[in-house]
C-alpha cells in the first residue's frame, strides 16, 4: 500500500514551502487508486490525473476539503463518495456523486472502506475513514473525537493519519452543551499509546506546525511520544509505502 500527500495544510492563512496546499491523501493498493478530499487550494498536479483515480472520498464539506461547497468543478468525472449531510451542505454538487453511509463497510476495488462519524463541526459534520488493503489505516484530518468507541475504530490498525491543527493549544469549543473544534496532536499521540498504534502521520497542519522551527517541532513530538510512537509530520508531496 502506497500513500501520498498532495497537500497537508489546514484552513489557515499561514503557509510554507512544505505546507502550501489543502490536505488530501492518495492511497494506492494493487489496481485501486483513491483520493481523499479535494479542497479549494488543491495541488495543481492533481488536476492532470484526477480522472485516473478510481474514486474520491470526502470527509466533510468544509471548502478546504470539498471544493464544491463554494465552487463548481466539472472536470471530475470519476465517482465522488460522501455522506448525504456533506452533499446537502455544499452550494454545488459533483457530477458523479455517490452517497456513503457511516459505519457501513464498502468493498471498492481492492480495498474495504468504512466511514466513522467524528466530532468536529456542528454545522458541517465530518467522517474519518478506515481503509483496509495490504495494511489498515485510519484517516481523520479534522477531528475532536470519534463518535464511536475508539477501541473499535482504532483496533488492529497499522497507521493513524490525523489532525495537525494544534500541537498543544486548546482548540475545543462548546455551544449549547455540544463540543466542536480540533483535538491536539499531544492527545492523538496519547490515543496511539493507549491503543497500541505504532505509527502516526500528522497532516492538516495548523499555524503551530507550519510556523514552528523544525528542530523544535521534532523535539516536542519526541517528548510526547516517549519512544512509544513513530510520529511523522507529512508535507506536500510526501510519499511512503507501508
Amino acid at each position: 500500500m502506497i500513500i501520498e500527500f498532495p497537500g497537508t495544510k489546514g484552513e489557515i492563512e499561514e503557509s510554507s514551502i512544505k505546507h502550501k496546499y489543502h490536505s488530501s491523501l492518495i492511497i494506492r493498493h494493487k489496481t485501486t487508486n483513491i483520493l481523499i478530499d479535494f479542497g479549494l487550494k488543491f495541488n495543481p498536479d492533481l488536476v492532470k490525473k484526477i480522472n485516473d483515480f478510481n474514486l474520491i472520498l470526502i470527509t466533510h464539506a468544509h471548502p478546504d476539503h470539498y471544493i464544491w461547497t463554494l465552487k463548481d468543478e466539472n472536470r471530475i468525472n470519476i465517482p465522488v463518495y460522501l455522506t448525504r449531510t456533506a452533499l446537502d451542505y455544499g452550494k454545488n454538487k459533483p457530477k458523479n456523486y455517490r452517497i456513503i453511509e457511516a459505519s457501513r463497510k464498502y468493498s471498492i476495488g481492492d480495498m474495504e472502506i468504512t466511514a466513522y462519524k467524528v466530532l468536529h463541526s456542528l454545522r458541517c459534520p465530518a467522517v474519518g475513514y478506515k481503509i483496509k488493503g495490504g495494511r489498515t489505516i485510519v484517516y481523520t484530518p479534522d477531528i475532536l473525537d470519534f463518535e464511536e468507541d475508539k477501541k473499535d475504530v482504532l483496533k488492529d490498525i497499522d497507521l493513524l493519519i490525523a489532525d495537525g491543527s494544534s500541537i498543544n493549544v486548546n482548540m475545543v469549543r462548546r455551544k449549547e452543551g455540544r463540543l466542536f473544534g480540533h483535538t491536539r496532536v499531544k492527545t492523538i499521540i496519547g490515543w496511539c499509546r493507549k491503543y497500541d498504534i505504532k505509527s502516526l502521520i500528522i497532516t492538516h497542519c495548523g499555524k503551530q506546525i507550519v510556523t514552528m522551527d523544525s528542530r523544535e517541532l521534532t523535539s516536542t513530538l519526541e517528548e510526547y511520544a516517549e519512544g512509544k510512537v513513530d510520529v511523522t509530520v507529512a508535507f506536500d508531496g510526501y510519499k511512503v509505502e507501508i
